[in-house]
């Protein structure tokens, strides 16, 4: 279902720009002959079958487009991996699936030789073990696309509270109906250029950039390394019109990049991974003239809701995501799953053709996270009486400060309002009495200077005073991932 779609608009669009990488300058018609050979290839060598399931440990590239697709119109699975990832990592995973094989690069190959019995070393191929890619010859023997509508297409790995990591299956029929419901709402098609910043193994970079992308007939510049710099250079040069990204990346533009007009071509910029800061959203739109939008959503459920209005965000309590997009139901939860009425907050629960049926062997996981059919997110918030979304908090982040719950979500916010703070991170530490207090770390941009009174003043402005934070620590940074989000120590 999903090479079949793409087939249709390298069909109508033979020469239209698909795929930017470097030197690479790939049509659509290209992308269908290189899909082609990757095919012929997979089934040559790992005798590929509908349902079999491939790892890939690869890095932005268009042979990641390339492989995904071929995978899918053969009716196999692709598991895209984080390169970072250790042997001990992969094995975990490659323990609990029957791999049909392995794509990586040569310089990644190291650590999935050294996963052990759980893989045959046959089976771990690197790009350049296959050469021949290029073929005129389609695949011998592809399912018929209705047969492949609720079969997995995807596997995303995400990480669990357990610290087992959850697989996700998307089915092609989630993907199709993620990528068109977003592509109306932000009119994606022909002619848009998409900077592919975000990595494609995390949901941002695969749901929001590179299929949303592709999907629809606009192109795709790939950026294999993220460098500020570079990365205004390449927006400029190739004229790059859509920017998915996290607040991570967007900082760093705004730190590192000299000339504000090398991103004058970029007209939509889309956050989403992590609440973006308003200190942030305003800087971008002085410094650039460019107003940066927040995107909600997840690995389960592709888009929940994005901020598509040119108007600035309405007034609320909590933190503004946008409007459900098309085809997405919201339902906010009160603790005995009943519906709250609209302004009041709850745990979010959604419902769409994009929403994952369940994770992958975990049966009673899917039954705590499935309520009448709806998806219960684990975040609260409330939809206002015109439809808007606020986050609020986050049920699984509950701290308990002297026998009362405070959610660390509402703090952060409150410390995110402070003009200068680039980012934070609240939680419980011990308090060397056998107790825990409110810590907050706070990163703060260069040239801005803030103290603890500062800090203290505003949550008090906000907050009542058991929720402030008793130990305050202001850090240059804080260990974010790419993708937006906490690295974990």
């Amino acid at each position: 279902m999903i090479g079949a779609h793409l087939r249709q608009i390298a069909a109508r669009n033979p020469d239209h720009p698909a795929i930017v990488d470097g030197d690479e300058r790939i049509t659509y018609g290209g992308l269908a002959q290189r899909i082609n050979g990757i095919a012929r290839w997979l089934e040559d060598s790992l005798r590929l079958r509908p349902g079999d399931v491939v790892a890939a440990s690869l890095t932005n590239s268009w042979q990641f487009a390339a492989c995904f697709f071929a995978i899918s119109e053969l009716g196999g699975v692709f598991m895209p991996c984080n390169p970072q990832w250790r042997a001990p990592e992969l094995g975990g995973l490659a323990g609990r699936l029957r791999l049909r094989g392995v794509l990586t690069e040569p310089q990644l190959r190291q650590e999935w030789d050294g996963v052990g019995e759980t893989l045959a070393p046959a089976s771990v191929y690197t790009l350049d073990d296959a050469a021949a890619w290029e073929t005129d010859s389609p695949p011998r023997s592809v399912p018929a696309p209705q047969s492949l509508e609720k079969a997995p297409a995807l596997y995303l790995i995400t990480s669990g509270s357990t610290g087992l990591p959850k697989i996700v299956p998307r089915t092609h029929a989630n993907l199709v109906a993620g990528a068109r419901s977003s592509a109306g709402v932000l009119h994606i098609g022909p002619g848009r250029r998409f900077l592919g910043v975000a990595p494609f193994y995390h949901a941002n970079g695969f749901h929001n950039c590179m299929l949303l992308a592709l999907m629809n007939g606009a192109s795709l510049v790939v950026v294999r390394h993220f460098l500020p710099a570079a990365c205004a250079e390449q927006v400029h040069r190739d004229e790059t019109d859509v920017l998915v990204g996290s607040p991570l990346v967007f900082r760093l533009l705004a730190d590192r990049v000299s000339d504000p007009g090398l991103l004058a071509p970029l007209k939509t910029c889309i956050s989403a991974g992590a609440r973006l800061p308003q200190d942030e959203v305003e800087r971008w739109k002085t410094r650039f003239g460019i107003r940066l939008r927040q995107l909600y959503g997840s690995s389960e459920a592709n888009v929940i809701s994005l901020d598509a209005s040119d108007r600035d965000p309405p007034p609320g309590p909590g933190f503004f995501v946008g409007t459900p997009i098309p085809g997405v139901e919201i339902r906010c939860l009160g603790p005995g799953g009943e519906s709250m009425d609209r302004g009041v907050a709850g745990e979010l629960a959604v419902r769409s053709p994009a929403v994952m049926s369940g994770y992958l062997g975990d049966p009673d996981r899917n039954h705590q996270v499935f309520h009448q059919g709806f998806f219960r997110t684990g975040d609260i918030g409330y939809l206002d009486p015109h439809g808007n979304l606020y986050l609020t908090g986050r049920v699984g982040r509950v701290m308990n400060v002297s026998g009362t719950k405070v959610d660390p979500v509402e703090i952060e916010m409150a410390l995110e309002s402070l003009s200068g703070v680039s980012g934070c991170r609240v939680d419980a530490a011990p308090d060397g009495r056998g107790s825990e207090v409110i810590r907050a770390r706070i990163a703060v941009r260069d040239g801005i200077t803030l103290t603890r009174r500062d800090v203290i003043e505003r949550c008090r402005e906000r907050l009542a005073e058991y929720k402030l934070p008793r130990i305050i620590e202001f850090v240059e940074d804080l260990p974010l991932t790419i993708s937006g989000k906490m690295a974990q120590p």
